[in-house]
């Protein structure tokens, strides 16, 4: 499905009903407002790991602006103001009064963007395997060190470089590297790298937008300047043993979100696929969140 927010169209999915029989009445179920990783990728990072809350929730999943099967609009809209501003636009076309949000690595970054930007918007925001941001921390090279050794150092430091420095001659093969060296070690289960395989081959691909956003925006812009504007609860998830998102970083990031209504929640054994890693305490976490989130709505 589509949607046009004017200057722009947004692909959309949903997954569960929102509405289910149950007597003589009926109830409304809530809805979780799911954004995906990145940047270049699209709603097939997050739809996989996130579907078993379909059982207990509305997921609704949808591709930014420049993503997958969304309008590529223009290199100038590609940024993380306006990824949060679409996601405000989108809620609001929908029908989405006080959405609950659930951000999932660079996902994370817009979420938190918008709850800055926006504060008297989101019901509330669930921050995912994710530093809202701070990518380029040098515990990140540390990190993947210590769960793949010196080669996955190596190659982290050099991707770091790429993206702080702009294009490489190597860039493709860089990107080869990644992909055969750390990015088996996003996860601790099982069957992670068929599984991974698959879910990439189904992916669309805009390297255009990660090219662009690497090298033109990303360091243009952090989420972190605009913490204190945050009102809104804070749910954050974090793999104690993430490569890509160290939990002494996010442990920073919640630390300087409002401590009245932020939640940090540590999972022992996972990494960066925390959905996937403990399911045993990423879902119940989030039904919890949602159903309070709702219950205040509700009271209010």
């Amino acid at each position: 499905m589509r949607i046009s927010l004017g200057d722009v169209s947004l692909w959309f999915d949903v997954s569960g009903p929102s509405v289910l029989p149950q007597g003589d009445t009926t109830v409304e179920r809530p809805v979780l407002v799911a954004v995906h990783g990145g940047p270049g990728l699209d709603h097939m990072t997050v739809k996989p790991a996130l579907e078993p809350l379909a059982a207990d929730l509305q997921i609704l999943y949808f591709d930014l602006r420049g993503h997958g099967r969304s309008d590529r609009s223009s290199a100038e809209s590609w940024n993380m103001r306006t990824w949060a501003d679409d996601l405000r636009r989108l809620c609001d076309a929908l029908g989405l009064g006080k959405p609950v949000v659930l951000g999932s690595s660079f996902g994370g970054d817009v979420a938190l963007t918008y709850a800055a930007l926006f504060p008297d918007h989101p019901g509330g925001i669930i921050l995912a395997n994710t530093t809202g941001g701070h990518w380029d921390d040098p515990r990140g090279i540390e990190a993947f060190g210590r769960v793949g050794g010196p080669e996955a150092a190596a190659v982290i430091e050099r991707v770091r470089t790429y993206r702080r420095d702009g294009a490489a001659a190597d860039a493709e093969d860089l990107q080869a590297e990644f992909i055969r060296v750390c990015y088996p070690l996003y996860s601790v289960t099982p069957g992670w790298a068929e599984e991974s395989r698959r879910f990439q081959a189904r992916m669309i691909r805009n390297p255009d937008v990660a090219a662009h956003y690497d090298t033109h925006e990303v360091l243009s812009f952090d989420p972190w300047s605009l913490l204190g504007a945050v009102r809104c609860p804070v749910l954050v998830l974090a793999g104690e043993d993430d490569p890509v998102c160290p939990l002494p970083v996010v442990e920073e990031l919640a630390g300087q979100l409002p401590a009245d209504t932020t939640r940090l929640v540590r999972l022992p054994g996972a990494r960066h696929t925390i959905f996937r890693d403990r399911p045993d305490l990423t879902f119940p976490a989030v039904k919890t969140f949602v159903a309070q989130i709702g219950e205040s709505h509700h009271a209010s």
